[in-house]
């Protein structure tokens, strides 16, 4: 069973009644004063939830059923916090998009059975994370940093991911030596990076030649590079990145 409700009209006693095992449900526009009607809601038997515009600084007041394997929070520009996600115990994917600033994020420590996480901004803003700490000791396997504010992030942590076999990371102003230590760790994602993969997003071609425009978030303000108008100073820039990974392997 997949269903959808705003808050204001869900009836957790009544799906209690009926909701079948391995449920998944989606809960909107949960303000304050609609968080008393979520009582109960450990008691579902879900797989998945998803908890969108949450007026929340934690999640220390939303009953998490235990249960759950997959956990999605968007839209919920008052969080800043995940303390309280630790009771999901058998938590095994967490996505967070168009959050606010998450300030502290370590009560994901106790997850240890995280395999997927994947932090997003959105078209608006870019996602702000304080810090990647959090991720040190984590089993995690697959994880995405889309549209983050990496300015001030020290990418140490993702490189110290033994278990990481997937990362996908954007956001215009990581610092390439950061970017270095990563790359450096994990070779796979330093030929990701110089394979240089088409951009994304359809329409975006060069302006000059009208030609395919390719991905690459190595230099502030600049992801998108022509391979052919903007060949001389984009081999500078990856045989720049190339001397700090060199520089950073152990």
């Amino acid at each position: 069973m997949d269903r959808t409700f705003d808050a204001e009209r869900l009836d957790v006693s009544e799906l209690a009644a009926r909701m079948p095992q391995g449920s998944s449900l989606s809960i909107n526009t949960i303000r304050k004063s609609d968080i008393k009607r979520l009582a109960g809601l450990d008691k579902l038997p879900l797989v998945f939830l998803g908890l969108r515009w949450l007026s929340a600084s934690d999640l220390t007041s939303i009953p998490l059923p235990t249960s759950i394997k997959g956990l999605r929070i968007w839209h919920s520009n008052k969080l800043k916090s995940l303390k309280g996600i630790e009771v999901a115990s058998e938590l095994e994917k967490l996505d967070l998009r168009g959050n606010g600033l998450i300030e502290d994020a370590t009560a994901l420590r106790t997850l240890l059975k995280l395999r997927t996480l994947s932090i997003e901004g959105d078209q608006a803003s870019q996602q702000k994370v304080a810090t990647l700490e959090f991720l040190e000791g984590l089993p995690i396997r697959h994880l995405s940093l889309q549209a983050v504010d990496g300015a001030a992030l020290d990418l140490g942590p993702i490189a110290r991911l033994a278990a990481l076999e997937t990362l996908e990371l954007s956001g215009l102003n990581f610092q390439a030596p950061e970017l270095a230590k990563v790359a450096a760790a994990h070779p796979w994602f330093y030929e990701q990076l110089m394979d240089l993969p088409d951009c994304k997003i359809n329409g975006m071609r060069c302006k000059k030649c009208s030609g395919p425009q390719k991905e690459l978030f190595l230099k502030s303000k600049k992801s998108l590079w022509c391979p052919v108008c903007s060949e001389t100073s984009l081999n500078k820039v990856l045989d720049s990145f190339s001397d700090l990974v060199a520089a950073a392997r152990p």
